[in-house]
């Protein structure tokens, strides 16, 4: 046995889940940490000291051209044909509405692609649009927006956008995202309990919640306020360094973001902050990889994967000098353990590396755990690794029963599986360590 395989039997020793709850504990503090607003840049200035306690390399970079968004207040509210008041919330990177707000009349399309929206007449209206699915790969998506054809609608001159929750019990939950420049319109999102409202008073000859009995067709129109701002800001990537002994121009890379979309953003994703920066501490005490390992916490993942597009594009110049990149979004609770194969990054299918898949089940088995399969809806931090040709790895926890915790206010520490964090970090830690000195 080499002495790199016997210090990497040490590792589920050097990991701590006490430790990484305090970590969990002062980002989720912070509260929503918004790409490129100062709880953005808190986070990352906190990731930075804890990776320079580990004795590792630091570099920040920064990541220019994003909107920091602040929010204030949403309503929603039908006016015609009958009145009721909405519970929303503004998504992350909505335009303002005038202090008077906006009324629009509302169009639902569900899950349409562009072609489909050709169809219709777009102007002035309010897309209504169904929330992505976690387990299909079937949501309109086009190479200009984070989720959506939005540019296309965007350029058709759309009024605003509505999405609802995934789950009942009404809960706001934010799934539309907007890019790092934000949205020139509104985007809401209703409760799930509201946005079967407002589809039936669209698509029926009834409305049951108030009894209105649709007699013609007619159009519903919502008001719509939104009290938020949009400023030129920029985000912070921080990037730690085990340098190697032996392949020091050769890298592997454990990958975290630490921005948030919406409320606390504990499971999304502090809790993966914080197995990255345990993972620095305990292989930070062994002896020297072959190669270099990285440990990345990028900003505006959120914003459609921009803080890791920017890290790919200033230093994968040459794709085959890294040997795998995991990234790790949404592993603070949750049903099982997953691998993810294939998602859904700026449009397009991509397939997360089967070679680099294979090893993390096998590490998995060593290590006595248990992990599956299965696609998702859309790509992490993953995305842009990907299709810059670095095998990478994709590995998260939430995606059937505890979604509701996804993009909402509800996502904080007291929901995150604290003792579960250590199986996720021993399975990163000796997964890079291994592609290290394979």
């Amino acid at each position: 046995m080499t002495v790199n395989r016997d210090a990497e039997l040490g590792i589920p020793r050097l990991l701590s889940a006490a430790r990484m709850a305090e970590d969990v504990k002062y980002l989720t503090a912070l509260g929503p940490r918004h790409p490129g607003t100062e709880r953005d840049n808190q986070a990352a200035q906190y990731i930075q000291r804890e990776f320079e306690k580990a004795a590792t390399r630091v570099v920040v970079d920064r990541v220019p051209g994003l909107k920091a968004w602040y929010h204030r207040e949403t309503r929603v509210r039908v006016v015609e044909p009958v009145e009721q008041e909405l519970n929303a919330v503004a998504i992350l990177g909505s335009g303002p509405t005038p202090k008077e707000g906006i009324t629009a009349e509302v169009l639902y399309v569900g899950r349409s692609n562009v072609t489909d929206l050709k169809k219709s007449d777009l102007k002035g209206k309010l897309i209504f649009r169904d929330p992505p699915r976690a387990l299909t790969l079937d949501n309109a998506a086009d190479e200009e927006a984070p989720q959506g054809p939005t540019g296309y609608l965007l350029r058709q001159g759309v009024a605003g956008f509505i999405e609802h929750a995934r789950q009942k019990g009404r809960i706001l939950q934010t799934d539309l995202l907007s890019g790092p420049g934000g949205l020139p319109v509104p985007a809401v999102a209703l409760t799930y309990e509201d946005g079967q409202y407002v589809k039936e008073l669209v698509r029926e000859w009834y409305a049951v919640p108030n009894g209105y009995r649709r007699l013609k067709d007619e159009p519903v129109k919502l008001w719509v306020y939104v009290d938020a701002e949009l400023k030129d800001s920029y985000g912070l990537n921080v990037v730690a360094s085990i340098p190697g002994s032996v392949y020091p121009d050769e890298k592997v890379v454990l990958d975290a973001h630490h921005d948030n979309a919406y409320g606390p953003g504990a499971c999304d994703n502090a809790t993966a902050v914080a197995i990255t920066l345990d993972c620095a501490r305990a292989l930070a005490q062994l002896p020297a990889p072959k190669r270099t390992i990285e440990f990345l916490s990028p900003t505006a993942e959120e914003y459609g994967e921009i803080g890791a597009a920017a890290y790919v594009a200033k230093y994968v110049t040459d794709p085959s000098k890294y040997k795998g990149c995991i990234v790790m979004d949404i592993v603070g609770n949750g049903d099982h353990l997953y691998y993810i194969t294939e998602s859904n990054y700026l449009g397009k299918i991509v397939q997360n590396s089967p070679q680099l898949n294979d090893t993390m089940v096998q590490v998995t088995n060593d290590l006595g755990y248990m992990i599956e399969p299965a696609p998702l809806e859309y790509a992490s931090d993953d995305g842009p690794f990907i299709v810059a040709g670095v095998p990478t790895g994709y590995l998260c926890k939430l995606i059937t029963p505890s979604w509701p915790w996804l993009h909402t206010y509800m996502d904080d520490f007291k929901v995150v599986d604290v003792n579960g964090l250590k199986p996720v970090a021993e399975i990163a830690a000796t997964t890079i360590w291994r592609l290290a000195n394979e």
